[in-house]
């Protein structure tokens, strides 16, 4: 390894880095003279001891290193620099981390005359100004290895010989007494890049497939189909290799790359842009490195599982940083990476910025390999440093390094004279021009995606099934071209996204999802979920949420499979999978829903038996923290559970999500979505007149009317100088205004109103904490109480006084007469601090103290009258059904119920 000769060293000693000992045996000598380049280290700090004849860099755990200006090399005595192409006439050797050298210092001559060795060994001394150092330079090692690896292929037994004595067979033009040829001077990629293409290593079966004519290049099958395809060298295109190319945007295909001459003054800082569009979450962006094994020092940007890593290693251990974002597949992503010495920063897109650092004191990295993109000729053997070992599969369209851009084409002097030739490309293989992909001149409206798709964009990832076990050989032509399809945002559809939809009723094709917030803490040891759905299909994802970007530890799933409802759950001490008893139909309006509490969890499906079971292991919380998705997994996303079945999203139309007896806006209430259409419903159609909100019921519907508008399409208006407001069950009045609030609120309450009610269940009076549940009592023992909250119901016929002052409910029934019977009744109500008073039609008074010491009644909502906004759930009491009137605050504050709401709904005169 490159960093194996870096020391650390002591001030008290002169410090003069050399290859060899004058203790040392030929055998050490031998194995000096194969040592690379090595760093000094001082101990001290820069500001305390000026050694540095230019720069001076502080280091870790009180050393510092030397280093020189561009331009300059440092000298072995680790504090010297030396002009390039400047010899110094002293016994000095020359050092440049960059190259490699092999000489002996005078002070070794004893031990070659001594050992034997014979004209082989015969040093290279400094024994006079006139002859001096003599220096071999790189070219002479690459042909001494090239010589001893033929000897060795050869079967003969390796000698002890030098370079130097394999230089004494060359002729004065260079040419070794050897039918081999000499390797040029310097890094040269045609040692490192084959000019023949790999051997395809191929069982018979797999080449009597792909028996296309290359020409020049090497069949392929592609994908699962096994489709036949030609890769191509760098430079020639076309079905069979024959035409030329110019490539300007490369495309790679898994098995592509394109090598570049090895970096230059990059052993310290790198700054690099590449901008890529990938097809695939795993690949190799770009690697380089000190040797072809990744051995020694190296760097690499790499895709693994959708997040962009960068690794280097300095030559004392590796570091690595990895994006906090995920690449947008099909889409181009921007990655920047900076290195200066150990540290490094990465930034993807417009996200944040990552910072990592490297193991150990060593801080330059030596390239002598080949700079690879989108893979190398050997992947297989990179995976454990690279942590893949595929290639990528997408496009690059620039890749800039300290402020070199780079070309995906051979140069060619004649058409472009300007153009350095250092920084085009030798050689490459498989790559094809990406310029005219599919979506090249595909501009999608509004803010859609267009992403490149061999499917129809009409039926998602669902495959037709086959009636045959045998597999048919594909045909000998190359796959058709990927078309371009629109990913649509909310609200958008068509082929480029300018139709304008009413999303009332959501449909999902199979390619669609919808996002919405995290559950949180809310399910953490219970939860109620209702979904409304049709399915055209019978297998999909219909709702998943998970704890873990990699798919594993908490999760919950409601899926089709084989025409059954699944839900599947996951505590994180196993999984437990509740199956419905009988399946459903496709086409058919069908309601799910789940209630959980710890480990018990029951699954009902419209009118079938419920099924129950105990998840397994003794945790009872449910974790969830990422996003919760409706209709599908975006493959951008965290990845779902592996033992999800089935892996592809749902078709059909949802028309009502419930978390927890709160019915969820599918499309208001969703942070974002793809390719989501509208269902064939009736609220598509906008029955609902003058601002009236359609409420889907399977396939019918109801109206929700704004104050002023009734009948079943809020088509009819009222008469307002009628004062006293009817009630229909789903209606309510809303009022925020602060004077009123106030009269509720604090330590103490007058209120009085008259009502008739013709139904045995309603709501007449609510204020209080959002999240609150007029119909239960019941405390979960994790989640906090509610807040403060206050109500009047009815409950079979009866009178009903809850309220919560913020230390647990009071609770009182008003025992009388049932007061359902469609007469007018008059309530007061009378609370000072924890005591209240309750009396109806004048009657009798009934008593009840609020738990513990608090006594303030503190509201952070609206108050509602004859109903709520929200009412779902299986606690939840529905809205007044008949009339209210006359209702009073603080004995003088008379509410005009109609003209003072800030909102209502469905409301009818008496």
């Amino acid at each position: 390894m490159c960093n194996s000769g870096r020391l650390v060293v002591g001030l008290a000693a002169v410090v003069v880095v050399a290859l060899g000992s004058p203790t040392q045996s030929s055998s050490t000598v031998k194995e000096n003279k194969e040592k690379k380049p090595f760093e000094a280290v001082f101990q001290g700090l820069c500001e305390n001891i000026r050694l540095c004849e230019q720069l001076c860099y502080n280091l870790h755990d009180g050393t510092f290193e030397c280093t020189c200006q561009q331009g300059y090399t440092l000298e072995p005595d680790g504090y010297s620099c030396t002009k390039l192409n400047y010899t110094k006439l002293d016994s000095a050797i020359l050092y440049e981390k960059e190259a490699s050298f092999v000489a002996v210092l005078e002070d070794e001559e004893e031990d070659y005359k001594g050992g034997g060795g014979g004209p082989h060994h015969a040093p290279y001394t400094t024994t006079s100004e006139g002859d001096y150092s003599q220096l071999i330079d790189r070219a002479d090692i690459l042909n001494y290895d090239r010589y001893k690896t033929e000897h060795m292929d050869r079967g003969g037994e390796e000698e002890e010989t030098g370079p130097e004595s394999y230089l004494e067979g060359m002729g004065d033009d260079g040419d070794a007494y050897s039918p081999h040829p000499n390797t040029s001077p310097g890094p040269n990629l045609e040692q490192k890049v084959p000019s023949a293409l790999p051997n395809l290593m191929a069982t018979q079966s797999l080449t009597s497939l792909c028996q296309v004519e290359c020409g020049s290049g090497r069949c392929e099958l592609e994908g699962s189909a096994g489709v036949p395809r030609c890769l191509c060298p760098l430079g020639r295109g076309g079905r069979y290799c024959h035409s030329g190319v110019q490539i300007e945007t490369a495309r790679f295909h898994g098995m592509s790359w394109v090598g570049f001459a090895p970096l230059r003054e990059a052993y310290r800082d790198v700054q690099l842009t590449l901008e890529f569009k990938p097809d695939s979450p795993d690949g190799v962006l770009l690697v380089s490195g000190e040797n072809d094994d990744l051995s020694g020092d190296f760097m690499a940007a790499v895709l693994v599982d959708g997040y962009v890593e960068f690794r280097w290693d300095c030559g004392s251990g590796a570091g690595s940083v990895r994006s906090p974002e995920g690449v947008n597949l099909g889409e181009w992503n921007r990655v920047t990476v900076y290195r200066h010495r150990w540290d490094v920063w990465l930034q993807l897109n417009d996200g944040h910025h990552i910072q990592g650092r490297s193991q150990g004191l060593f801080s330059r990295i030596t390239f002598r390999e080949p700079l690879y993109v989108g893979g190398t000729n050997n992947l297989t053997s990179l995976g454990p440093r690279l942590g893949v070992r595929v290639g990528l599969q997408g496009c690059v369209r620039r890749l800039q390094v300290n402020d070199h851009v780079y070309r995906f084409r051979k140069s060619d002097p004649m058409r472009e004279p300007n153009l350095s030739a250092d920084y085009a490309a030798l050689d490459g293989f498989g790559i094809t021009e990406c310029i005219g992909d599919a979506c090249s001149e595909v501009e999608c409206q509004h803010g859609g995606k267009c992403v490149a798709s061999t499917q129809d964009p009409h039926h998602g990832n669902q495959t037709s099934p086959t009636t045959t076990t045998t597999p048919t050989p594909p045909p000998f032509f190359p796959p058709p071209p990927p078309e371009p399809v629109c990913l649509c945002p909310l609200g958008y559809s068509g082929d480029l996204c300018e139709k304008q939809l009413n999303l009332e009723v959501p449909s999902f094709n199979g390619s669609s999802h919808l996002v919405f917030p995290a559950l949180g803490g809310s399910v953490l040891s219970w939860l109620e979920l209702e979904v409304v759905f049709r399915p055209a299909a019978t297998d999909g994802i219909l709702l998943y949420e998970g704890h873990r970007s990699d798919g594993t530890g908490d999760f919950i799933a409601l899926t089709l499979y084989q025409a059954h409802v699944l839900f599947t759950i996951d505590l994180g001490s196993g999984i437990l999978t509740l199956r419905s008893i009988q399946p459903i139909r496709p086409g058919n309006w069908h309601v799910a829903k789940i209630s959980r509490t710890g480990r018990l969890t029951h699954l009902y499906v419209d009118q079938q038996p419920p099924v129950s079971g105990l998840t397994p292991g003794a945790f009872t919380m449910l974790s969830l923290s990422h996003p919760l998705y409706l209709g599908g997994i975006p493959p951008s996303s965290s990845a779902p559970h592996p033992a999800l079945t089935p892996p592809h999203a749902f078709m059909g139309c949802v028309q009502k999500l419930a978390l927890n007896g709160r019915p969820i806006h599918l499309v208001s209430g969703a942070v974002s979505g793809s390719n989501v259409g509208s269902c064939d419903h009736p609220c598509t159609r906008r029955p609902c007149d003058n601002g009236g909100i359609c409420e889907p019921h399977g396939p019918s519907y109801t109206c929700r009317c704004p104050l002023g508008f009734k009948d079943e399409h809020c088509r009819s208006r009222i008469v307002t100088q009628a004062a006293i407001p009817s009630f229909g069950g789903r209606s309510f009045l809303k009022y925020s205004d602060s004077e009123i609030l106030k009269r509720v609120s604090g330590d103490r309450l007058h209120l009085w109103l008259r009502f008739r009610s013709l139904a045995p269940d309603g709501l007449l009076v609510w204020a209080g904490d959002e999240g609150s549940d007029e119909g239960s009592d019941q405390v979960d023992i994790v989640v906090p109480p509610p807040g403060d909250t206050l109500s009047l119901v009815l409950q079979d016929g009866r009178l009903v006084l809850r309220y919560n002052l913020g230390s647990g409910f009071a609770r009182l029934v008003y025992n009388g007469s049932r007061l359902d019977d469609g007469q007018w009744h008059s309530i007061r109500v009378d609370r000072y601090e924890r005591e209240a008073r309750l009396s109806v039609d004048e009657g009798e008074e009934r008593v009840v103290v609020s738990p513990g010491d608090l006594v303030q009644l503190n509201l952070d909502s609206a108050l509602y009258v004859g109903g709520r906004e929200t009412v779902g759930g299986q606690h939840s009491i529905p809205g007044l059904t008949g009339c209210l009137a006359d209702l009073t605050l603080a004995t003088d504050y008379h509410l005009d119920l109609i003209t003072q709401a800030e909102a209502g709904q469905n409301i009818d005169y008496c």
